[in-house]
């Protein structure tokens, strides 16, 4: 008697089971998600409302990615912070720099070029 009720629960189950899969193959068929895509005007992927019906007013993704792209505002506070390290960002003086300024006259500019074609 116990072998004629596992038989048949199991043979409930198995039923269960394949009325399960095949619900779920029937569904899975239509190639859809378990999430929809978002219709917010500010996805860029978003799908067209009209269905593709002409004279539509449908954004471009550009145009979607540019209008976000001008709602992203940099944080000011942040760029405007100091840094703590005190030599982060110095440059180190030299005397090079801050005397007068080298120029090369016309002399000198001959004389390397002529180096240059002697050693091609």
């Amino acid at each position: 008697m116990t072998k004629t009720t596992k038989s048949n629960r199991m043979q409930k189950f198995s039923d269960r089971n394949k009325k399960f899969m095949a619900a779920k193959s029937s569904k899975s068929k239509g190639g859809g998600s378990a999430f929809t895509k978002s219709a917010a005007s500010t996805n860029p992927n978003r799908p067209d409302p009209a269905g593709g019906k002409a004279g539509s007013q449908f954004r471009t993704k550009a145009t979607i990615n540019r209008l976000n792209m001008y709602k992203a505002k940099p944080n000011l506070k942040k760029m405007k912070e100091r840094p703590t390290d005190p030599e982060a960002g110095r440059i180190q003086p030299d005397r090079r720099w801050f005397g007068n300024v080298r120029t090369v006259d016309q002399k000198e500019l001959e004389k390397y070029r002529r180096k240059l074609e002697e050693t091609e």
